[in-house]
């Protein structure tokens, strides 16, 4: 574990780099520092082991003001804790596809991203290796490198579907074992508090980020960064105690999330005009689907991905859907002998980003989070997978009509995101704010477009080739 010291030995000496955070984007830039820099590592929250999780659940989400004008239910997920949401999330790996990096050449929607696939593609490679991820098809995305592990064993109707359309269906990638030094899943389907701790999360892997000369400061706010000439001299911090201290550092990297990283950038004087704006995440909707044949009884909990209706021209018009099989029986048939012909199904739309939704500050320096909905683009992209949803299962597969959204899919992306002209942009390809060197705003909030896929793996590798850059 790290060497935890207390304000006042932060505040004493002078850093290489101080990191705010410390889930997937804070560590995997700090495995990408140089090993001689002196680094320290700010958590606003406290240390909680995993046996702890298991007995007293999650810290709550931190609480955002939010002006809501959607008219529909919307939460955010953000847990002030060491290691973030990596204690929570449900360890699903995909990569970006190919497209998503070059959404407005390719489809005329939304900004392309100022990086490509193929320069993220060995980064990606990396991550995968430091996580075990177990693996699915190699085919339907480019690869340098087989995945470290081999997939979990899909569900019954998963391997229909991949006998039927297999340039299509493959086993999810995903960071819960299947091989490796973690215990290998339980394939219980309580992925937030994972009771063998299969998923690699930051607590179990910290011998892949522990190294000399880095120390962690817990139970600190890092309120904002001390710029001069547009160069970071330090950070402001404050303690749980509410005393304000300031601590001397040669570059700082944000990774505290899409909406905490907008605010202490507007805090610390940054008015970039894409700053705070372009607050995104994907929309999902759940579907059931009775199937002539059995299914569940996978190796984990969420056992296979459909490509079917991702990519192809009709982004032009409407939103890629990457659709995920679910292996946990929430709902089973009540005909006797066919209790387990039925899938589980979440139909994931990519979003098209919308200046409207946005971060700002109130007169206390408080977050506020103005959100108008998800785009048109999205809900086409859903209603269009719906509608063609049996064109992507073998026959005699009867979509249910009932189906429920998702209140969040807990990926916050937005609000710093990347490109190469400060009018639209906040960050340049390597997470670096423009015009400041030595600052860094990392994790989703770097996104320029909305990937359906789960944006954990993307992020990572992004930090990671961040890191290498300082």
């Amino acid at each position: 574990m790290f060497d935890t010291i207390t304000i006042d030995q932060a505040a004493a000496d002078r850093w290489d780099v101080v990191i705010a955070g410390s889930s997937f984007s804070a560590m995997f830039f700090l495995r990408g520092l140089r090993p001689d820099l002196r680094v320290l590592v700010i958590e606003r929250g406290g240390l909680r082991s995993h046996a702890q999780i298991l007995r007293d659940g999650h810290v709550a989400n931190q609480a955002f003001a939010m002006e809501n004008a959607s008219g529909a239910e919307k939460t955010w997920t953000s847990k002030i804790t060491f290691g973030g949401n990596s204690n929570c999330w449900w360890a699903q790996t995909p990569r970006f596809h190919p497209s998503d990096f070059r959404l407005h050449t390719l489809y005329g929607q939304g900004a392309d991203w100022p990086i490509g696939y193929d320069a993220l593609e060995p980064y990606y490679a990396r991550v995968e290796a430091i996580m075990d991820v177990a693996g699915g098809a190699p085919h339907l995305l480019p690869r340098s490198a087989p995945f470290p592990y081999p997939a979990h064993a899909v569900a019954r109707s998963d391997a229909v579907c991949m006998k039927a359309r297999p340039d299509i269906w493959t086993p999810t990638p995903t960071a819960r074992s299947n091989g490796g030094s973690r215990a290998p899943c339980c394939a219980n389907g309580v992925c937030d508090r994972c009771p063998v701790d299969a998923k690699f999360i930051i607590l179990n892997a910290m011998d892949q980020f522990v190294r000399p000369g880095a120390a962690l400061l817990l139970e600190t706010e890092l309120r904002q960064v001390d710029m001069a000439g547009g160069v970071a001299t330090g950070v402001t911090v404050v303690d749980a105690g509410g005393a304000e201290r300031r601590i001397g550092c040669g570059a700082v990297a944000l990774a505290t999330n899409a909406i905490n990283n907008a605010a202490i950038l507007l805090r610390s004087g940054r008015s970039d005009p894409a700053l705070g704006r372009y607050l995104h995440e994907q929309v999902g909707r759940n579907v059931l689907v009775d199937t002539p044949f059995p299914g569940y009884f996978g190796g984990t909990s969420i056992t296979a991905l459909c490509y079917g209706h991702y990519d192809g021209p009709h982004r032009n018009d409407d939103a890629a859907v990457l659709i995920e099989s679910t292996n946990t029986t929430a709902s089973i048939r009540p005909e006797r002998g066919k209790w387990t012909h039925r899938m589980r199904l979440k139909l994931v739309a990519e979003d098209l980003p919308q200046p409207l939704n946005r971060v700002t500050l109130d007169d206390a320096g408080e977050v506020v989070i103005h959100w108008s909905g998800h785009s048109d683009y999205a809900r086409r992209g859903l209603a269009r997978a719906e509608a063609r949803l049996c064109d992507v299962l073998p026959d005699g597969c009867q979509p249910l009509p009932e189906t429920r959204d998702a209140v969040t899919e807990q990926h916050i992306q937005g609000t710093h995101r990347m490109g190469r002209d400060p009018e639209t942009s906040v960050v340049d390809s390597a997470l670096r704010l423009h015009g400041s060197e030595n600052v860094f705003a990392l994790g989703a909030g770097a996104f320029t477009s909305c990937s359906p896929a789960n944006p954990t793996l993307t992020l990572s590798a992004l930090a990671l080739r961040a890191g290498e850059t300082l």
